[in-house]
């Protein structure tokens, strides 16, 4: 194994990985908001928005990363919508895990038992109220160790968008 060249290239590995930091942590932040405002969503059963929120979790989770991340690469251009490759890794991330997130969220959601909340409302608390102090502090508690595979699972995986990102730069493609 020759050490020159790895010392040659270290400088592009520590870019490489820090774009790849970047993207994950970016994604994993909204995956986790739109994952809790989905769950909340179907918590709430808002007729509608719980049907299109249902839709949107299992169109996201029924297809690969890689299938969204070019559909939001070359497909959001053809409507109009120009943006780069990590934009497009960060959104992707946030669709894939949002919608893992939100199952995650919602199984914490649905084990709190109703007595909590009616006790609260019964108590004067409003349901804003209720929802913050007694249901999502439980929620999250019981959905954490979901919440930390998410988490695990989507780091990795925020490689694929740093690799596109890169692939595409490089090959000059969407620029």
């Amino acid at each position: 194994m020759d050490w020159n060249v790895m010392v040659q290239y270290l400088p592009q590995y520590e870019k490489a990985a820090w774009l790849t930091l970047r993207l994950g942590v970016a994604g994993i932040f909204w995956a986790i908001f739109v994952g809790l405002v989905c769950a909340v969503l179907q918590y709430e059963k808002v007729p509608v928005l719980r049907r299109i929120v249902g839709a949107y979790i299992q169109l996201s989770r029924n297809t690969p990363l890689l299938v969204q991340l070019f559909f939001l690469y070359y497909g959001l251009p053809k409507i109009g919508i120009k943006t780069n490759a990590e934009l497009c890794g960060i959104a992707g991330l946030a669709f894939l895990g949002g919608s893992y997130m939100a199952e995650a969220f919602r199984s914490g959601l649905e084990a709190i038992e109703p007595i909590q909340t009616e006790s609260a409302l019964s108590l004067g608390m409003s349901r804003l109220q209720t929802m913050r102090y007694v249901v999502l502090p439980q929620a999250v508690s019981i959905s954490m160790p979901a919440f930390m595979a998410n988490i695990i699972i989507l780091l990795p995986v925020s490689l694929l968008g740093s690799w596109l990102e890169r692939r595409l730069r490089y090959a000059g493609f969407g620029s």
